[in-house]
């Protein structure tokens, strides 16, 4: 069995990530989160990062990401997730606090105080390539990077691609030939992996207010995310956290790929012929994976 490592939270929270971020302080000593724009724009995710660690009764930091793509303008998912990011929850006022440090800064500290960390990202990427660009030398002490992104068989932005690709496919692109031990997550497994809505309705037997925040954000997530259906929700980011913690949930190909970067190919990602291993899932046990998120929740109960 793997040892527990430190691991690093990178996320534009989002719905899907406000629930991975739960599920990942519920497994996983948590070091903090860099907040990086996709979602919704930097000052809102910083924001919403904050406000769930809050709710969960924990105090770490929320460092200050990109607020750009690598070299494009931002789009955003707001239709999805709301002018806040977390529209669903009359969340409660933050106190002020002092300007967040920047992601660069602290996630350098972070590998200088730890010879190795897990890694996982459920945002743009933009952060993560970033940071690798600028600190190679600390490339070798991250053991597994764990993201959710891309898809092999359709998107949810265009045909071909899916949001945080799409997003920053620059980025993406740097990150997937970097080398990395890099264990990916897409919507063609995500979307077999849904939330079924009486588990929606069982949130609300979760220690108030945190019971009470997710019900009512996964009540709207359900009627504004394009792939919910009547009997269940996508999870998207949970499953990278599920893929650092659980590996066995999910079935896994080792193969070289690559991201499309212009046109109709944007985000895209498809198979390539050479370059560095990339662990992609290709399939899920649903059933195994909601006993999972199950048994992670009842740390809050």
């Amino acid at each position: 069995m793997d040892s527990i490592l430190p691991v690093l939270l990178d996320m534009d929270p989002g719905h899907d990530d406000a629930l991975a971020l739960l599920v990942a302080l519920a497994l996983r000593p948590v070091m903090g989160v860099s907040a990086v724009a996709g979602n919704q724009t930097l000052e809102k995710t910083c924001l919403n990062a904050r406000r769930v660690l809050a709710m969960a009764g924990r105090t770490l930091p929320v460092a200050r990401g990109r607020e750009k793509p690598l070299v494009r303008p931002l789009v955003t998912a707001a239709s999805v997730h709301g002018v806040s990011g977390l529209d669903g929850y009359p969340f409660p006022e933050l106190p002020d606090e002092p300007l967040p440090v920047g992601a660069m800064a602290w996630l350098e500290a972070q590998f200088a105080a730890h010879s190795r960390l897990d890694w996982v990202a459920t945002g743009p990427l933009t952060n993560v390539a970033a940071f690798l660009l600028g600190h190679p030398h600390r490339a070798h002490q991250v053991r597994r990077l764990c993201i959710m992104g891309g898809s092999l068989s359709g998107g949810n932005v265009t045909p071909a691609a899916e949001f945080n690709f799409y997003v920053d496919p620059e980025a993406a692109a740097i990150v997937l030939s970097s080398g990395l031990d890099i264990w990916l997550v897409g919507l063609d497994v995500t979307h077999h992996a849904l939330l079924p809505t009486a588990a929606i309705e069982r949130f609300r037997q979760l220690a108030s207010p945190l019971g009470d925040m997710l019900y009512g954000l996964f009540q709207y997530f359900r009627q504004h995310e394009p792939h919910a259906q009547t009997h269940g929700t996508p999870i998207h980011d949970v499953l990278a956290v599920a893929a650092l913690t659980d590996p066995h949930l999910f079935e896994w190909r080792v193969t070289p790929l690559a991201i499309g970067l212009e046109g109709a190919e944007r985000g895209a990602l498809r198979p390539a012929s050479d370059g560095p291993l990339v662990h992609v899932a290709v399939n899920v046990d649903a059933p195994g994976l909601l006993a999972w998120l199950d048994n992670a929740l009842a740390h809050y109960q």
